[in-house]
């Protein structure tokens, strides 16, 4: 299911954050009232709706919440600013989430695998001096690899290469208007 509307919000407020014109609080702020239904990004997939959500907001979401540091309000400006790598990728997001392709990459948790963790993990964690740890973030870099040859990587959140260069014909940015003289 595709929700273009609260697509395009987020697309637009993540423009704006990654080029500096509104901070990271205020980015939170807006993404809470026009696309996570009054969650904090970070925790949007504890809500009701993220399970018959637009399979691309948790991840975008997930995205964006790297982007900055939340322990403090700032704007990716200066030594916040983003690389142009970072901004490679953001546009080529924006350029999905202005799409109507659907997102077909499977749900690919990034977290470390330590915030999973129970008591019990810890416990076994220490008790082995870390080596369950190691052999969990092993299984997690593994899973990534598979994960990563689903499709065209180089390409996320476009599934397939054609695809992103059929949606670059069709970009809703800088698009000359061509008309009849």
């Amino acid at each position: 299911m595709i929700d273009h509307q609260r697509r395009k919000r987020l697309a637009f407020h993540l423009r704006h954050l990654s080029v500096g014109l509104i901070s990271n609080d205020q980015f939170e702020g807006h993404l809470m009232d026009d696309v996570t239904h009054g969650w904090l990004p970070e925790q949007y997939y504890r809500s009701k709706q993220a399970k018959f959500d637009d399979p691309i907001v948790i991840p975008m979401l997930e995205l964006c919440w790297g982007l900055y540091d939340d322990t403090r309000e700032h704007k990716l400006i200066r030594a916040d600013q983003l690389s142009k790598e970072s901004l490679k990728i953001i546009a080529r997001c924006i350029l999905f989430l202005h799409s109507d392709k659907e997102y077909e990459w499977p749900y690919f948790d990034t977290n470390n695998p330590l915030f999973r963790f129970s008591l019990k993990d810890f416990v076994i964690a220490i008790l082995t001096l870390g080596t369950n740890y190691r052999n969990k973030r092993l299984e997690q870099e593994q899973s990534f690899k598979d994960f990563q040859r689903l499709g065209d990587y180089d390409y996320w959140p476009f599934f397939k290469k054609i695809d992103y260069a059929e949606q670059l014909d069709k970009q809703p940015f800088l698009n000359v208007q061509k008309s009849i003289l």
